[in-house]
């Protein structure tokens, strides 16, 4: 009961950030369908993957709506996912749940699968957020699924995200910052360093998703420029996206293709 409990929540969560005003306010059903081709795949100043096609579908109703997203990579050996999220959106304040589903050579990796959770395939991640004109501050937090702190602790790793959007030279700006509060969920390695006396030895180091303790693990900058053809709607952007906490960084290029 609770694993279906804790699927019927992840059924009321995470939006995208649409115009919430047009959301709110529409009768009908609405379906829109899309799709990112990037450069390269960078999420939350995380790599990962390379080149990739991201395709999208929304349906939204009456503040409902339900996402679907996934990445295909070009590279076989690169991250492949779909995630679906079921969110609620009034007068700007949004609620949500997303499940995140990787596959890779993992066998128990099935798509229908939710066995138990340091074994499932799918974790699910709620979202509560307020988004305006002026910009958007959303927080996310995971809830079920292998997340899991170094000490074998429930990590919920959470993650918070502040988005300015903005016009300048012809060209629609989104300046983003993201940081983690807490330790999040991680795992050991082992790798060899040579000593001052020129020997080596084995030191285990962690490795986190986001970071050990608050860090700011995502600061972006995107710029877009709309372009127009016949039916569709291809919005162009180059996005700087660093990893402050890691010291990394990727300057990446895509275009959107969506029907108007």
């Amino acid at each position: 009961m609770k694993k279906f409990f804790a699927l019927a929540l992840a059924a009321i969560t995470s939006m995208p950030l649409l115009a919430q005003d047009k959301i709110e306010a529409q009768d009908e059903i609405t379906a829109t369908i899309s799709t990112d081709l990037v450069s390269h795949y960078m999420w939350r100043g995380i790599d990962m993957a390379g080149p990739s096609i991201q395709p999208e579908l929304n349906v939204a109703w009456k503040g409902l709506s339900l996402d679907i997203t996934g990445n295909a990579p070009f590279d076989k050996d690169d991250l492949k996912e779909i995630n679906t999220t079921l969110g609620y959106s009034l007068f700007g304040f949004n609620i949500g749940v997303t499940d995140y589903w990787t596959a890779d050579v993992d066998p128990r990796n099935r798509f229908f699968y939710y066995g138990g959770e340091a074994e499932c395939p799918h974790q699910l991640e709620a979202n509560i957020g307020y988004s305006c004109k002026y910009g958007s501050l959303q927080a996310y937090t995971m809830v079920y699924g292998n997340d899991y702190k170094i000490d074998g602790s429930r990590a919920y790793s959470t993650y918070i995200e502040l988005s300015v959007p903005f016009n300048l030279g012809g060209l629609n700006w989104d300046i983003r910052a993201g940081v983690t509060p807490m330790e999040s969920a991680g795992t050991t390695y082992q790798e060899k360093v040579v000593t001052e006396t020129g020997g080596v030895r084995t030191v285990t180091r962690g490795d986190w998703y986001y970071g050990e303790s608050f860090t700011c693990n995502m600061a972006s900058v995107r710029a877009t420029k709309k372009f127009m053809f016949k039916h569709f709607n291809l919005p162009v952007f180059v996005e700087l996206h660093t990893n402050p906490y890691l010291q990394r960084a990727n300057l990446l290029f895509g275009i959107t293709i969506c029907s108007l």
